[in-house]
């Protein structure tokens, strides 16, 4: 749950708790009569508000669904996150919503995943390892034992990795060969190493310190955008062209919507005041990101690659902030389900 989900239990207290569980509980009590595409959230015949109006769940109750990623006609999820959830990772239909449990682990599980074509690779930053799982199920091979792993990408050849350390000496961005060997270290001493894009040449993550880009055979790291006391980044995806990011807004506390160069040179801002706490998710021609529509409710927005005025996707409801873009549709969680949209 984000941090802005906690900040309002506290400071909302009764009143808020009230709604929210009234919201929930009308929403909770649907997925035993609900068929998988049923719309989000229904009564009387018109949609409930706050809730999602034109998402559809595709699968729940899913136990605290996180990362998901779309492969042609298969959701991968992963879930729980704590000692007694179910640390999981799912395969769901993306036409009829059926839930296949791939695996099963002891380990708590970081939430984040990444797929090629054979594989599911995950993280536990409790149990020190990035693992993966066949596509089709199976037993979770320990791929490489590291501190506090979070965050990863893949390419052809290699799994590469962050470890989340903020203090001294800083945590390393890593890959190691899919087929096995010994990690190499690319980038080691920043501190809040997390989100990571790789391509053909290059590797871009995210620190306390800003944006950089690292070779994919190792050297030096080259800062791409310098995080300042007003001008903060956080999260990252990318294109081929371009990094799309939040960046702070002056000393606000809000956060914008911006894109650089991969390549290098200034960034611009493609967007108002978004959910930092969320997550980016791209289209060939549109990013996606959540804004928040209340004090207990996000809304699902894009906006053009290029810059331009936020359409609304989709609002208002609850979402853990994980989203990803595949074929005509947006896929996202909340806290018991996987959600699709048309983009």
């Amino acid at each position: 749950m984000s941090l802005r989900k906690v900040w309002i239990g506290i400071a909302v207290g009764a009143v808020g708790l009230g709604s929210l569980l009234w919201a929930r509980s009308k929403d909770g009590a649907q997925p035993s009569s609900a068929k998988p595409g049923d719309n989000a959230a229904q009564a009387g015949g018109g949609a409930e508000k706050p809730g999602w109006t034109r998402a559809r769940r595709l699968a729940s109750p899913l136990d605290h669904p996180k990362g998901v990623a779309v492969e042609g006609d298969h959701a991968f999820v992963v879930t729980g996150g704590f000692a007694k959830a179910e640390n999981a990772v799912l395969r769901i239909s993306a036409t009829s919503g059926a839930v296949e449990t791939l695996v099963r682990v002891p380990q708590i599980l970081t939430g984040e995943l990444a797929i090629d074509d054979k594989y599911v690779y995950f993280s536990s930053e409790a149990a020190n390892g990035i693992l993966r799982v066949s596509k089709i199920g199976g037993p979770a091979v320990v791929v490489i034992e590291v501190t506090r792993p979070i965050h990863l990408a893949v390419d052809e050849t290699h799994v590469y990795f962050s470890t989340f350390l903020t203090q001294p000496p800083g945590g390393a961005l890593l890959r190691v060969a899919k087929s096995g060997g010994s990690p190499e270290v690319l980038v080691e001493g920043q501190a809040g190493m997390d989100q990571i894009v790789v391509d053909s040449e290059s590797v871009f993550f995210r620190s306390n310190s800003g944006l950089w880009r690292v070779p994919k055979s190792g050297g030096k790291a080259e800062s791409l955008l310098p995080a300042t006391p007003d001008h903060n980044v956080d999260r990252l995806v990318g294109d081929g062209s371009h990094l799309y990011f939040f960046q702070g807004i002056g000393s606000s506390g809000k956060y914008a919507v911006a894109r650089m160069p991969k390549r290098g040179g200034a960034a611009e801002t493609i967007a108002p005041v978004a959910n930092p706490t969320a997550r980016l998710a791209l289209s060939d021609t549109h990013v996606y990101y959540f804004r928040a529509a209340s004090l207990n409710d996000d809304a699902l927005v894009k906006v053009p690659k290029s810059g331009g005025t936020p359409e609304l996707v989709d609002g208002a409801g609850y979402s853990t902030g994980y989203l990803t873009v595949s074929g005509g549709d947006v896929y996202f969680t909340d806290i018991n389900s996987l959600f699709r949209v048309p983009k």
